[in-house]
Order: C-alpha cells, then structure tokens, then sequence
C-alpha cells in the first residue's frame, strides 16, 4: 500500500513537473491537495517507527536542523554562483533575439561546467547530510524502530537494477533517510508528532 501511494505521488508530481508552464484555475487547489498526499505518504513512512516525543525533540529535530542549515548555506552558494553567470545569459538572449546569433560555445561551456560544479557540490552535501542522520538514527533507534525501518519498502521499487539480495540494510537505510528523513515535509511533521 506505501509503494502504491508514494507511485501515485511520484506520478502526480511528475506530471505537475512536465505541465508547470500551464496553470487552471483549480490549480492552487490541486498543489494543496498534492501536498496533502505527500504529508499522508511520509506519515505512512514514520508512523510505523513508533518514535518517541524524546527522540524525536532530542535527537531527530536538532540533526535535521543541521542538515537543513547545511543545505541552507550551500543553496545561497548556488545562488550567488549562479547570479554570476546571468551578465552573459542575458547577453547570449538578445544576441539570439535581436540578431539571430547562436550563444558561444564559450557561454554553454561555461554554463555546463558551473552547473556541474554546484551538482558535484549538492551531491557532497547530500551525502554529508545522509551521513550524519543516519549515524544518528542507528543511535537514537531502538531494534523494533530500525527492523520497522528496514522491512518499510519494497526492494524492487526502491533499487530496480538490483537483486534483493545485493540491497544491504546499509543501502535500506540511507534510502529511507534520503526519501523520507531528508525531505522538507519530514520536518514540520515531527514538529506536529513530538507535541
């Protein structure tokens, strides 16, 4: 049941990606309610470890506070990068526009190596983030809590291209941290659980 409403999710938020340049009227509504059965599919996840308000309040929030400070600092990295780059784009765009000049091959190199710059960096401070919750959880869960954890998904949904036998707790619990622990809603939802 937890693959099937995490699929449909994925396949709506998919679909929201692939028509973000066309809105309805209905559309605010549709975001709220996609939103909805997000918070519904993560609850799916989390309620089933049980946690405590004091694992959570001592342990849970104050990691993935960090990690979102973390993240925090390396998006307003990005972004100071990336306004570096806007002189040339805007530049290349009335070339274009006005006289029908192709951008340089200078500009899409330079462009293509800063983008993946700041990838390789997410990607570091992705993992860092994984890392240190992870260490935490392994810490702060009880055996009940991290066997909970590990038999939540569906090997063949979560990594296609392996047997299950090759998909490691290892592999099943930074899955679950990257999926559920790091993502935004996760937060707000401890928040509300550790009253």
């Amino acid at each position: 049941m937890k693959q099937l409403l995490l699929s449909i999710a994925l396949c709506f938020s998919l679909l929201a990606c692939a028509t973000a340049q066309v809105t309805t009227l209905k559309g605010g509504k549709s975001d709220q309610i996609n939103i909805k059965i997000h918070e519904v599919d993560m609850l799916l996840q989390i309620l089933p470890l049980l946690l405590t308000k004091d694992q959570i309040n001592s342990k849970l929030l104050p990691i993935i506070e960090k990690n979102r400070d973390m993240l925090r600092k390396e998006l307003a990295y990005e972004d100071d990068e990336l306004a570096k780059l806007e002189s040339i784009l805007d530049d290349a765009m009335t070339a274009a526009y006005d006289k029908g000049a192709y951008p340089a091959r200078k500009i899409t190199d330079e462009v293509a190596a800063k983008t993946k710059q700041l990838s390789n960096r997410r990607n570091i401070v992705e993992l860092q983030m994984v890392g240190s919750m992870t260490e935490v959880l392994d810490l702060t869960l009880n055996a009940g809590q991290k066997k909970a954890l590990l038999g939540s998904f569906d090997t063949k949904f979560s990594y296609p291209n392996l047997k299950p036998e090759q998909v490691t707790d290892a592999l099943k619990m930074n899955f679950f941290v990257e999926r559920v622990f790091l993502d935004p809603i996760t937060y707000e939802i401890l928040k509300k659980l550790a009253k």
